[in-house]
């Protein structure tokens, strides 16, 4: 008995030996109370916060928003800051997006470097333009089978001052969304006359009704703006929504989240409050006399449709503008009148659609295919010049790889081709 005695006494005072020792490397490691944060060399007002947050997060609880599509993750890179003070060593997550050079001139990634002392940061002056808004939910139609037209009204008397192209983050709360809620009704403008159950097949057929998304953290999400400055006081997006990956070898989805902004957004009903921040953004026209050809698919409508709408309802502009859009079916097509009456009221636009996948009761009869392709063998192969066009792209990943090929083989140089790949 008493060596078990001794034993426990022994184990004890080493447990607690082990706290102390603990508590002491936390207290060397992490100070108490606030530390500060110099930004822009303005030593009179540095931000007070409280260590142990990520750069990003500090920032943001002060009303300093830095852009960051990847709601934090470390993939985005956008978050990008210069720390001259305070930063620590670069981890191995910022170095995959950082040069040599930018590591020596001290670029840091704000999501990845957590504040554990005080802090010296330089950051563009613009971010200090951007806000955050309480907004109320207008209307949420689906305008594709799995694409939302999702708008929101800033509060009374307040404006977005923002680019076209430009883009938005949407906080997501901690939430749990059940996808059989869903009200995916068509909008009574782009598919007028149609039923209130047009896409329920499309639902039921790939199985959607079931999946629940659980977000047990607060995030946030980049989506770029559909609207163009002219619109008012409203913030337009188109959002895709995102369901599990499909394993194919299982044919079966796989057990994970659905996408949680998208998620979260295709809930939402009018009258709902939904907390936006921007503008951000660096996808914007280029002020050149040039050709511009947009390419475009799914939600990557959204930041082409505001680029073309500012170009044509605000500037009038006289430069030649043609837009190619992909879709599967007639379906999927959106906006497809407002495009035409741009059309008819500008004659250097012009409008045009591929499909990849048309229907028998589409009876279509226009260009069939992926819109690289269609592009190309339909305007592109007999242009004298492709590579002095400026070429506008947004959609979904495998197209704009293929629209990339094919500008590159075509020799356009880089600078001539801006896109947005995001919210797509």
């Amino acid at each position: 008995m008493i060596t078990i005695g001794l034993a426990v006494v022994v184990f004890t005072i080493i447990v607690l030996a082990l706290i102390t020792m603990l508590l002491v490397a936390r207290r060397r490691l992490v100070p108490q109370g606030e530390v500060s944060i110099i930004v822009n060399g303005d030593k009179d007002n540095p931000l007070r916060v409280q260590p142990g947050n990520t750069l990003l997060t500090a920032l943001s609880d002060k009303s300093v928003f830095l852009p960051s599509a990847c709601g934090g993750g470390g993939t985005c890179a956008m978050c990008e800051c210069h720390i001259t003070k305070g930063g620590g060593d670069v981890l191995p997550t910022e170095l995959n997006h950082l040069t040599r050079r930018e590591v020596a001139e001290n670029k840091r990634l704000a999501c990845q470097v957590k504040v554990r002392q005080d802090m010296e940061i330089q950051i563009p002056e613009e971010i200090f333009g951007i806000k955050k808004w309480e907004c109320t939910v207008d209307r949420n139609y689906n305008v594709a089978t799995f694409i939302k037209e999702f708008v929101v009204r800033l509060p009374e008397g307040e404006t977005l001052d923002f680019e076209s192209g430009g883009y938005i983050q949407v906080d997501v709360p901690k939430c749990e969304v059940h996808f059989k809620d869903f009200d995916i009704t068509p909008h009574p403008v782009f598919h007028k006359g149609a039923p209130a159950d047009k896409f329920k097949p499309d639902w039921d057929k790939f199985g959607m009704w079931d999946f629940v998304m659980k977000n047990d953290e607060e995030q946030f999400r980049a989506y770029s703006m559909a609207n163009h400055p002219a619109e008012g006081d409203i913030i337009m997006l188109n959002i895709r929504i995102a369901p599990p990956p499909f394993d194919r070898q299982k044919n079966a989805y796989m057990d994970v989240n659905p996408g949680v902004c998208s998620s979260y957004v295709f809930n939402q009903k009018p009258g709902d409050k939904v907390t936006i921040s921007g503008p951000y953004g660096e996808f914007f026209i280029k002020p050149t006399n040039k050709e511009m050809v947009y390419i475009g698919g799914g939600a990557g409508m959204a930041p082409l449709r505001s680029h073309l709408f500012h170009l044509f309802h605000t500037m009038k502009t006289d430069r030649k503008v043609s837009y190619w859009y992909g879709g599967r079916s007639k379906a999927e097509l959106f906006y497809t009148e407002e495009f035409r009456a741009i059309e008819e009221e500008f004659p250097n636009f012009k409008y045009h659609i591929a499909l990849s996948d048309a229907l028998p009761e589409d009876n279509w009869n226009g260009m069939t295919g992926f819109i690289h392709q269609a592009v190309l063998d339909n305007y592109l192969k007999d242009h004298p010049e492709p590579e002095e066009i400026e070429y506008y792209l947004c959609g979904p990943p495998l197209m704009l790889q293929a629209v990339q090929n094919m500008l590159d083989e075509l020799g356009v140089p880089e600078e001539n081709i801006a896109f947005d790949d995001f919210g797509s």
